[in-house]
């Protein structure tokens, strides 16, 4: 993963935001789509992993919109909650393993265990992982699908149909052995989306169904930017990267959903634009100063940064990108105009 992200990063940089750059990106994950069943949308990154880790069978229906909880754009799914870290640029599971296991502390389940033959045992927590349940994690997603055994096997009434089952606790998930299934999909994923949002709802307004993704979406993404002081005011759309090709809008500023963060948490939040035709989007970047004011509009309100550094870098200066301890806003165009041998970088922290 993080070596995609590296090369991803490359890609980016090297490629100039310049006249005639108008490659494409078949990013699929950008196309939202809709749930009617539950009436809610999926898109972008969180489209990404629900695709590649299993989709509905593992993560069952979306129950929510994106919202903003506690400083992360989250998603929350039959089995699972879904967020997005833009310190690691990554998705992740949300700890709803470790939460639903709260109250057992007296349960010699979860207890410390001693490891037994026919078992991987894991120091970090104790527990010990075997039989189907050891099968289904190896073969599932493992360590970052589901994170460390937090619990041995043992068995428990489940919440949906009342029914006792043998299941296992680990810290983003509970297995569930469902032997009234065929072989092989015998393993279940607990519904503790459902269980977590029954005992702390989400807002009225991730709850609520939808017609489009955009209605979520653009509360939580940037959707504007502006710089008085140098007439920089543009549009700012979602984009992607596909493989070796990327999304360059020649109209407005892209701000780019698989590397980015969000206004508002923690991390770096990348936005780019053309130069070189009359009046488009970054052509009066490079007269930006230190201590400018830019706006950036989000859920209809704006987020006011100050700049703080004004760099010229060359394409191979991908550090830029990288994720930031704290919320960080780059922009970046190609100068000089005519030329595009270097890439401009403006970066900016709250004020």
């Amino acid at each position: 993963m993080k070596r995609f992200f590296t090369l991803l990063l490359m890609t980016l940089l090297v490629t100039m935001f310049a006249p005639g750059t108008t490659a494409r990106a078949n990013t699929r994950a950008g196309n939202a789509v809709f749930f009617p069943e539950t009436g809610h949308t999926l898109a972008y990154s969180f489209r990404a992993f629900f695709d590649t880790h299993g989709g509905l069978p593992m993560l069952g229906f979306p129950l929510t919109e994106v919202f903003m909880e506690h400083g992360l754009p989250v998603q929350y799914f039959e089995r699972t909650r879904l967020e997005w870290h833009a310190e690691e640029q990554l998705v992740l599971a949300g700890h709803l393993g470790r939460w639903a296991a709260q109250g057992h502390d007296h349960d010699p389940a979860f207890a410390a265990a001693t490891s037994f033959p026919e078992a991987s045992f894991f120091a970090e927590t104790s527990h010990n992982l075997g039989g189907q349940f050891r099968y289904f994690w190896q073969t599932h997603g493992g360590l970052d699908m589901f994170g460390f055994p937090i619990s041995e096997e043992l068995r428990e009434v489940n919440q949906q149909d009342g029914q006792s089952y043998i299941v296992q606790y680990f810290e983003r998930a509970r297995f569930e052995l469902h032997p009234e299934l065929p072989a092989g999909q015998q393993v279940l994923l607990g519904h503790l989306g459902r269980q977590f949002l029954a005992a702390s709802p989400a807002p009225d307004e991730a709850v609520a169904p939808v017609t489009s993704a955009d209605q979520a979406w653009n509360a939580v993404r940037p959707t504007h930017l502006s710089i008085p002081r140098i007439g920089v005011n543009t549009d700012v759309v979602e984009t992607g990267f596909t493989g070796n090709e990327w999304d360059v809008p020649r109209y407005t500023a892209t701000h780019y959903w698989p590397i980015s963060a969000f206004p508002g948490t923690t991390g770096n939040m990348v936005i780019a634009g053309h130069v070189g035709y009359r009046d488009i989007i970054f052509n009066k970047l490079p007269n930006v100063r230190h201590g400018d004011e830019i706006f950036v509009t989000v859920g209809g309100q704006q987020r006011r940064y100050i700049v703080r550094d004004v760099l010229t870098l060359l394409p191979t200066d991908t550090w830029v990108l990288a994720p930031t301890p704290n919320e960080t806003l780059t922009l970046i165009t190609c100068v000089p105009i005519g030329v595009y041998t270097h890439r401009l970088i403006v970066r900016a922290e709250p004020g």
